[in-house]
């Protein structure tokens, strides 16, 4: 509009082009405004997105273990002589979205007397890694408290929800997911 405006009345060039003109002239503001917002738009969207994903990983973790839990609870594992490996595919098998599941999976399987001596042991070091020496795997026979747990290390993409979802070393999440039940009397 201003450009116009110069050229009716036919003033010279320079005073077109002057400091007051600039600071009147709103056009290109719209992008302005959307280049200053869009940034932290899209990183929250992505954080929104990827915290749904990290859910849903987990949900989908928690079925696949119940899943697992039960062919130890029937005798099922333990008439097959299931390994960890065997039990780590089985769980995998079924889980979605984990990336390399099979390597990153670690499985904690203990056998206990009764359910009041059922405990959690933890299984991190002091910089929240997975340590594997603190693993053990064993299904118990028929009568047993047995205690099963998973342990996913997902590694989180947006800057913006690492402080507030990470609970492992660096940029991390350890999804976990646990199963305790006294095993069916089965025969082998």
């Amino acid at each position: 509009m201003f450009g116009v405006h110069c050229l009716r009345k036919r003033v010279p060039k320079p005073a077109c082009g002057s400091h007051g003109d600039f600071q009147r002239d709103e056009r290109g503001s719209v992008a302005v405004e959307f280049a200053l917002t869009a940034i932290p738009f899209f990183t929250l969207l992505f954080a929104i997105m990827e915290a749904g994903i990290i859910f849903f990983a987990s949900a989908t973790l928690d079925q696949s273990v119940n899943d697992a839990a039960r062919l130890v609870r029937t005798g099922q594992a333990q008439t097959a002589g299931t390994t960890v490996q065997q039990m780590t595919n089985t769980i995998c098998g079924k889980v979605v979205l984990l990336s390399d599941c099979a390597n990153k999976l670690k499985l904690d399987v203990r056998v206990y007397s009764n359910f009041s001596s059922v405990a959690f042991p933890t299984v991190l070091d002091d910089s929240g890694a997975i340590q594997n020496n603190k693993l053990a795997f064993g299904m118990g026979s028929a009568g047993d408290i047995v205690l099963i747990r998973a342990f996913y290390v997902w590694s989180i993409m947006s800057p913006f929800s690492t402080g507030l979802a990470n609970n492992a070393s660096g940029s991390n999440r350890l999804l976990q997911s646990s199963s305790a039940f006294r095993n069916e009397p089965y025969t082998s």
